[in-house]
């Protein structure tokens, strides 16, 4: 716990399984926080984690064990009363310094200590539950420990809340601020709300929230941003990487060049796949996941274009490309990798090889073959069907990752994201320049900063940016 003396104290508190653990998890942005589990009492201590801005804590959230019997506790602390002017306050002090708080009512102890010299409460609430008699006696234990006291309602999204009974039932109990914030499903605008309803509560703290506010603001532009230039990053690689095909020999039939592209062609998928991988461990690191928070959500993210392979019929259906997918899955020439002959396109090979084969009095296909041979060898890369699916299979993990909670534990809610024709059309277009220069690609390798690759780069992340931002 924090030993200054003039930060922010926030108990969080509630009763078992309310999400306490999980708001602080979210609001730190770190998952690794507490115990999150669907079992009761999961937390049986009391544990804290200080909010910072600007490098510097600002506010001090004290995580407290579950309230599991407030109709008990409520009825030996009023039967504590000796005089009729005794005060909330002064029977809540009676409780603690009594043998029954170190006894029967340990746990609750532990929390209403802390709700009674904390700064402000947040009484957590799950807005998905009935209003029991015991939820409304641990807000009258709460609000007999003489600090402001904020109620915040969580799993708001979930369809089955009953945010409005609560919000009536709160305010037939003289609560009339209550806060909204789901610590699953992020909402930024919710969490700001919430540090400005704390605001009113704690005035003397305004400054150590408006910084939160500010920080957290930041960090939100910070993430996007992150997220916007690792996407970018990805689609200049890919549409700079290029497998070479060896060259045919002189002997060597049809079957054989086919042989030697289809292995080329396996290169280079399993470098694409790696890549966006990769790719999609920066996006969750850019909203401040661990390593370990990583592979657990992707493991889990199954859904959706995430969950089909890249190289997929399916994923160029489900990514727009419509009547192109048929060619996909396995097909060099197909829509997902293009094949071309000595450096050109595959159309302008084709062209040149049925004019050699006219010249040659050979059909197209020797043409090719001949051409191919004189130009020495082949190539295959990724084609502008493959960077629309990286493309639209990144933007929805990012925004995904835009409303992901760090509490959350289910797979990732990802919202597939039409790409609208102005915005693919003038991204790809500025791939293209990436096609001539294969030494921008960082695929399977490292390589020295390019001037030219961090300008485009640069532009190709502004425009991801207003996507993710959509």
């Amino acid at each position: 716990m924090s030993e200054q003396k003039d930060i922010f104290q926030i108990a969080v508190v509630g009763h078992t399984n309310a999400g306490k653990t999980s708001l602080m998890r979210t609001l730190s942005r770190d998952a690794e926080f507490g115990e999150v589990s669907p079992s009761p009492a999961t937390t049986r201590e009391v544990t804290s984690i200080a909010l910072l801005a600007d490098g510097e804590p600002r506010a001090d959230f004290r995580d407290t064990p579950g309230l599991e019997d407030s109709i008990g506790l409520l009825e030996l602390v009023d039967c504590m009363r000796t005089d009729r002017r005794d005060d909330g306050p002064s029977l809540i002090e009676r409780f603690l310094g009594s043998s029954e708080a170190g006894g029967r009512f340990s746990q609750e102890a532990k929390s209403i200590r802390q709700a009674r010299v904390a700064d402000l409460v947040l009484y957590v609430i799950d807005a998905r539950d009935r209003i029991l008699p015991r939820y409304l006696d641990e807000i009258e234990l709460l609000t007999r420990c003489g600090r402001p006291l904020l109620p915040v309602m969580n799993f708001v999204s979930d369809e089955s809340n009953r945010a409005e009974e609560w919000r009536e039932a709160l305010a037939r109990l003289g609560l009339h601020a209550a806060a909204s914030f789901d610590t699953v499903v992020y909402d930024v605008e919710d969490e700001r709300r919430l540090f400005e309803a704390m605001s009113v509560l704690s005035e003397p703290h305004r400054k150590a929230i408006d910084a939160l506010i500010e920080d957290r603001t930041q960090r939100r532009v910070r993430s996007i941003k992150r997220a916007a230039h690792a996407i970018a990053e990805l689609l200049v690689d890919a549409s700079a990487y290029v497998v070479p095909v060896e060259p045919a020999g002189e002997q060597d039939d049809s079957s054989e060049d086919r042989q030697r592209v289809l292995e080329a062609e396996q290169v280079l998928q399993a470098a694409l796949r790696k890549h966006e991988r990769l790719t999609h461990r920066a996006i969750l690191a850019a909203f401040e996941f661990t390593d370990d928070d990583t592979d657990a959500a992707l493991l889990e993210c199954t859904q959706g274009r995430l969950g089909i392979d890249l190289f997929s019929t399916e994923a160029l259906k489900q990514s727009g490309v419509g009547a192109t997918a048929g060619a996909a899955g396995g097909a060099a020439t197909g829509a997902m990798i293009d094949l071309a002959l000595g450096g050109m396109s595959l159309g302008a090979a084709a062209g040149i090889g049925a004019l050699v084969g006219g010249l040659l009095g050979s059909t197209a296909g020797q043409g090719r073959r001949l051409y191919r041979r004189l130009r020495g060898g082949d190539e295959l890369r990724a084609g502008d069907a493959t960077l629309q699916v990286l493309l639209a299979r990144s933007l929805d993990l990012a925004r995904g990752m835009c409303t992901r909670g760090h509490a959350a534990t289910r797979r990732i809610a990802v919202r597939e994201l039409v790409l609208k024709d102005d915005f693919l059309k003038e991204t790809l277009a500025l791939l293209r320049r990436a096609r001539s220069h294969p030494s921008w690609s960082r695929v399977d390798r490292t390589g020295s900063e390019n001037g030219a690759r961090t300008a485009l780069i640069r532009r190709i992340a502004k425009l991801v940016r207003t996507r993710i931002e959509a």
